[in-house]
Order: C-alpha cells, then structure tokens, then sequence
C-alpha cells in the first residue's frame, strides 16, 4: 500500500538511489539510537529488510555446501554466486533480484555484548535433532558470542512457558547453545546483562506471551525480537488437531503420549524418556496455537506490544508440497488453500505480527523444518525426502546479527 514519505523517509530515499549505503546505514542508526520509533516509519522497514536479505547473500556465498546446493546440475551455471544463493534460497520477484545490489559488507563491530536468548518451537527435544544445533556452538566458537536455549516446555501452553522463559531471561537458566541429543547440556545459569531473543515456531508466541504479561519485568533487558518462522497467528493445522482432541480425556492424551506425538510427526518423534512429563499439557499447548486463540491474543494486545518500543523483525518461509517429507505434503497442501507461499506448518499471514514496530524482512526458500533443524538422521532420511536441510542457517544467523548490530540494536 503506498504512503506518504516521512522527511527523514525522502532524506534515505535521495542517498540510497545515489547509491550512498553507508550514508542510510549511519543516518538510521543515529535516528534509532536517539528514538526507537524510527524502527516503525514504513521506508526505514523497507531498508532492514533489504539490508537483511543483502548481507543474507553475502554470508551464503561463503558457505560451500549452500553454493552447490544452488548450482543448477544440467549444463555450465554461470551465474554469480550471489544470484544462485538468492535465486535458490529467496522467495518473492524484486527479493530474488536484490543479488545486484552493490552493498557494501557489515558496517559494525561485531564483538556483541548481548545475549541471544533462542526459543524454540513446539515439541522441542522430541524431534531427532534441536533447531540450530549446529550453527549455535559454531558461532560462539567462531565470533566469541553469547548464545543459550530457552527449556521451553515442548508441550504446554505459551501462558504455562512463560515462567520458563522468565528463568532464562531473569536469571540465564535453560540449556547450552546445542541442548545436546538428550536435552541434558545445561547451561551455569547467570543471569545476562542484555539479551535479544528469537522465536521459532511456538517460541515466537512465548516470547509475546511473555512480553505483555511480564513486561515490567523484562522490557528494559530485552533489546529486540526476530522472530523465525514463527506461529504468531496460529496454524490451520492446529485448529484440526485441536478440534481432535478437544473432547478427549486429559489423562488417556498424556498416557498415550507417544501416540500423539505421531500422529504430529510419524516416524520422526523419539521414544524414549520424556522431560518433565508431570507438566505436559497436550490441549493447552494446541489451544495456544489455534488461530482463535492467537488472533484474540492479538486483539488485546497488540497495541500494548507496540507501546513497548521493542523492535520486532519477522522472517518467514514458504516451501511447495514437493519440496516437503512426504508425510508433511498433506497439510502442505492443506494449507495452499489458504496461501500457496506456506512453509508447510503456517502462512506467510501467520508468521507476521503486524504492529507499527515490526518489519517482515525476508521470505525464506524452505520449509519450516529445513530452515531450522540440522539434516536428520541417515535411517529418517531413508523413508522420505526432503529431510536434508540445505538451508544456510549459519549465514542467516550471521546475518541477523550484522543487521542487528549496524543498526545498533545489540551492543
């Protein structure tokens, strides 16, 4: 929709089409270190997500597994490595293109203070692997930064994890960057200075749960939110789940716990111990993730959210029924009644919260397992495709926080 320029708006415009980069990266990060509404005017929204997906492509070109992912089979490619990595892990016609944009690298410090606190999605730990298992601990390694994983409870309502989020914000509880293949890798707990935090899946609706509820507790630490593929509306799939089970007895759910688990995921959820079972809360935690619950959550409170000032950057991802394990294609294609670009468990409508304060800076080429989670194991491999994850999911972390860190919103 169009709208009218802001001064501050015609001022970027005029230096981003002299090709003047560095001049827009400084302006706006003056303007945000003087008032963080800046964050909220439409042009400066525009910017972040172009800046975002640029130094996205940059830190792909350097991952050598990404570049032959992209490289076409048949015959000689002789694209550039930037148009593969956009051509292939980019969705949207002017996003794909973007490859020719002559940016300069990261304009910032990249020793980072804050701590990125990461909140994983529904049925963590049951999965064969943990979101980011992988990209987290190199990270540290590699850049020296802070990085733990919120024990959020896999299945219990976003109001119910909102104590477990408390802990690790208040007071650095909760797991190491990889939670290890038992979830038992706990972190030392001491509590962080700063922290910024990241939401995939159902971690994006804890983290908002959590910020309304207990903002006067925690506002002033946390200095942004990116959300990753995040089920901030709900899912269509939840709501059938939900309409399931709704009726059934809580104590046969929990005691067959196992089989509820496969019927969200066959094949893929792990037998064996379970963490915490005394807390699971099988209807709660779908009921959170119902479109009726999440859209009355955000009748409420979204202007509250937005009167935080807390910049919110949302990244999705949309994927096609072809490109998804073969026992996800059914609600892949469920979904595409409602948007054909679904990462096979929510929409694109669903991954964003729409409040002055939030941006949405890429659509991701994925599905909404590929972006996040490491290859699962050979033998899962083995009973259908698309189990691989060729995503870049380092480069998109490196990414993140370049963003962040040029625009001064971690220190």
């Amino acid at each position: 929709m169009p709208y009218a320029l802001s001064p501050l708006a015609k001022e970027l415009q005029h230096l981003e089409q002299q090709g003047d980069y560095l001049a827009v990266i400084r302006i706006i990060k003056e303007q945000l270190a003087q008032n963080k509404r800046t964050f909220a005017d439409p042009y400066v929204k525009e910017w972040i997500g172009k800046r975002w997906r640029n130094l996205f492509i940059q830190a792909a070109t350097h991952d050598k597994h990404a570049l032959k992912v992209a490289t076409k089979k048949l015959g000689k490619d002789k694209r550039s490595a930037e148009q593969k990595i956009a051509e292939r892990f980019l969705k949207g016609d002017a996003h794909i293109t973007e490859w020719q944009l002559n940016m300069p690298s990261v304009q910032a410090n990249m020793q980072i203070d804050d701590t990125l606190v990461f909140c994983p999605g529904f049925i963590n730990g049951l999965l064969p692997a943990h979101a980011f298992s992988q990209e987290f601990p190199q990270l540290e390694g590699e850049y020296g930064w802070k990085i733990f994983q919120a024990d959020l409870h896999p299945v219990r309502s976003c109001e119910a994890n909102e104590a477990d989020l408390l802990a690790a914000i208040l007071e650095g509880k909760g797991f190491e960057a990889d939670p290890g293949p038992l979830s038992n890798q706990f972190r030392t707990a001491n509590a962080p200075d700063k922290v910024f935090l990241m939401g995939y899946s159902k971690g994006a609706p804890d983290i908002f749960s959590t910020l309304v509820h207990h903002h006067d507790k925690i506002a002033d630490k946390v200095s942004c939110v990116v959300t990753w593929a995040g089920a901030i509306g709900g899912s269509y799939t939840a709501d059938n789940f939900y309409e399931l089970i709704k009726n059934a007895d809580t104590d046969l759910l929990t005691g067959r716990l196992h089989d509820f688990l496969q019927l969200l995921a066959p094949q893929m959820t792990r037998k064996g111990s379970l963490r915490r079972l005394e807390e699971y809360d099988i209807k709660g935690a779908v009921h959170s993730l119902t479109t009726h619950a999440r859209n009355e959550f955000y009748k409420q409170y979204h202007q509250l959210l937005d009167e935080l000032n807390i910049p919110i950057i949302n990244i999705t991802a949309a994927t096609t029924a072809f490109e998804v394990p073969t026992f996800q294609m059914a609600d892949c294609l469920n979904l595409t009644r409602y948007d054909g670009n679904n990462d096979m468990q929510v929409t694109q409508d669903q991954a964003k919260i729409k409040i002055p304060m939030a941006t949405h800076a890429a659509m991701l080429h994925g599905h909404h397992w590929d972006i996040s989670y490491p290859p699962f194991p050979r033998a899962i491999r083995m009973a259908s495709p698309n189990l691989d994850h060729p995503f870049p999911r380092k480069a998109a972390m490196i990414a993140i926080y370049q963003l962040l860190a040029e625009l001064g919103l971690i220190s």
